[in-house]
Parts: C-alpha cells; structure tokens; sequence
C-alpha cells in the first residue's frame, strides 16, 4: 500500500511517502516550511494594493504579513475562499481592514494566489528522485477549529465536535474524514481535498493535526498511557486505555507553563479538571470518559516538547521509525491503513 502523507503545522510541512514493501527508513521524507511561512515572505516583497485569491488555508504568519500589509496603507481585497484563511467570521476579517469580495475592476491591484496543498510542485520535485508519485491514498493533517454560529466560542464550537467524535467512535484511527463526509463547517479541510483533487484522483483522507499527532504516537504504547501534542499554537493530550480514547484536553500552548501543564495533565487523567476551568483560562476544554487514578507514562511530540523538561513527569519523545518529525504523517498512515485496508498499522 502505497500512501502520500502530509502534515501541515505552524512551523513546517511534514511529508512522508509510505511504502508497506519498504522499511520505513527507506521511505522518502520532507521537512519542508509550512506553506503560510512561505506565502507570508513571498508577501513581504509586494508593494502597492493587494488582491489575494484562492485556498483557505492556515492563517498565523500569513495573517500577520496581511495585516503588516494594512498598516503600510495599502488596500487588501481577498476573495471569499482566501478571506476564511484570516478568520472563521467573515465580520470579523473585514473588522480588520480587510475587504472581502472579487478583485476591483478600477485601481491597480498585485495579486497573490494561495494555496497549502500544492501536489503539482511536489510531484515535479520528487520524480526528480525516481519517485512514483502514484498514491493508493492520499492523507492530509490540518487544524481546523470550524465554522461557530454566530455567538458560540470557536474554541468552544471546536471541542464540541471533538467530544462527539469521541463520544460516537474513541478509536483514535477513527479520528478522520474521508471526501464527501466533511462538515461543512471544516472550511480548511474541504479546500485542501479541493487542492488535492486538482491533481490526483487517489482517495483522500483529512485527518485535524491534533489526532494525527496522537495517533502517531502510539506505537510503542503499553498499557494506560497519555499521549500529548505540544504544538505551537496548542497542546492536545488523550488518555489511552486499551487502545482507546478515554479522555482530551485541549489549551492554547502559549498560556501553559511546565507547573500549569503538569498540574492540568494530572487532574486531567484522574477526571477532576473542570472543563469550564480550561475555558476561562484561554484554553479549549477538557473530558475524562474513564479517569485513571495511577502514574501513566507520557508519550510527548510536538514543536514545543522541551515544555516538559520543567515538569516532573517522566516522560518519552515520540519518535515513530526513529523521526520525531514523522509522528503526524505516521498517524496518517495508521488512520487510512484502518480505513482503506484490512492490513494492522504499521510496527515500527
């Protein structure tokens, strides 16, 4: 089974071409800029007024260099699709400054097309190597809070959704979407299967990075575990027991030190963390469905994992087939192995 999995955080781009006949080690891998990076420096060097056109895709630098934009004087109209990328609310991005709509038919207007999932380049790039860029599967990992109605939390409007994933299926490999089953609200999950479609028609499977994070991390797990993601923008951690998801906890990692993280892990595995507690401190919320009272070993990954060297858990790097930066691909593997094969996920 041959799979093309990608894994898009704040940082990077994390991009692994599976192959069950291969060793792992001998599967081609990227660590490449994540695309908002490279469109926010490909921004810096535009002057003048700025019509932005096409995916949504994640916001972070590329939102600031679009603001950095504003405050030069300059006009930015971004059609609708591209607009969503800034913010969920569209009230909102145009609260900014920002004009929303099709490109002004007066004025003299630089145009800037985005896009994060561009299977094009990477296919020109990686037959260069000998690669066979046919897939039986194409997996993709973004982070998507989702649409809120108007009035609700995105944060809160996020979780919910996570809590009735986890209420209707707490397998971890079951932490996915395929083409056609997306929310309408995931607005940067159905972009990215838009991009992919352009070039492929390989199966698609869209996963939130939080999960394919989590998921990858599993491998060497033995037992009641927990498992935490320390991301950039955040921190997701899932108690596991038997294989299954018995509890999340989502905040914003800039909110976190090591004492309140250790703190909020271990309240949180034992069932005594308050959601609405999580909330009023910035972060997202909090469910223990089965609280487990007893040290669990940490299985850690992300951006950010040096957090718990002030903390006094004892814990372990996740480094599915020796890569650290591999641990979101690899749950992609794991998730669309469970859907599209009957084959177990890979030992690695």
């Amino acid at each position: 089974m041959k799979i093309l999995a990608i894994d898009i955080g704040a940082g990077t781009q994390d991009i692994l071409l599976f192959d069950s006949e291969k060793k792992i080690e001998n599967c081609t891998s990227l660590v490449l800029p994540t695309p908002s990076r490279i469109l926010a420096e490909r921004l810096k060097k535009i002057e003048g007024d700025l019509y932005v056109y096409g995916d949504t895709i994640g916001g972070g630098s590329f939102t600031r260099a679009i603001l950095s934009h504003l405050k030069k004087g300059y006009r930015v109209v971004m059609e609708e699709s591209a607009a969503y990328s800034i913010r969920n609310d569209l009230d909102e991005v145009r609260s900014m400054g920002i004009e929303v709509g099709g490109k002004p038919s007066s004025g003299h207007f630089k145009e800037l097309e985005i896009c994060e999932i561009n299977l094009d380049l990477l296919r020109q790039f990686l037959t260069q190597f000998g690669e066979d860029f046919n897939f039986d599967v194409i997996a993709v990992a973004v982070q998507d809070h989702g649409v809120a109605p108007k009035g609700i939390s995105d944060r809160t409007f996020r979780f919910d959704q996570m809590e009735a994933m986890l209420r209707k299926d707490n397998r971890p490999e079951s932490f996915h979407f395929i083409e056609g089953s997306i929310p309408d609200y995931y607005l940067r999950m159905r972009s990215a299967v838009k991009a992919a479609r352009r070039i492929s028609s390989s199966p698609i499977l869209m996963m939130d990075t939080s999960f394919s994070a989590i998921l990858g991390c599993m491998d060497k797990m033995e037992g009641p575990s927990l498992a935490v993601n320390v991301g950039n923008g955040h921190t997701i951690a899932a108690l596991l027991i038997n294989g299954k998801l018995e509890g999340l906890y989502e905040h914003h990692t800039h909110e976190l030190t090591p004492e309140k993280l250790e703190n909020h892990l271990r309240l949180f595995f034992r069932g005594e963390l308050d959601r609405q507690k999580v909330f009023e401190d910035n972060g997202h919320g909090v469910i223990t469905l089965t609280p487990f009272f007893g040290d669990v070993p940490v299985w850690v990954t992300g951006p950010n994992r040096d957090l718990f060297n002030g903390t006094k858990l004892i814990f372990t790097y996740a480094a599915p087939g020796g890569n650290t930066m591999m641990t979101g691909p690899m749950g992609l593997i794991k998730a669309a192995q469970y859907r599209f094969s009957n084959s177990h996920p890979p030992k690695l």
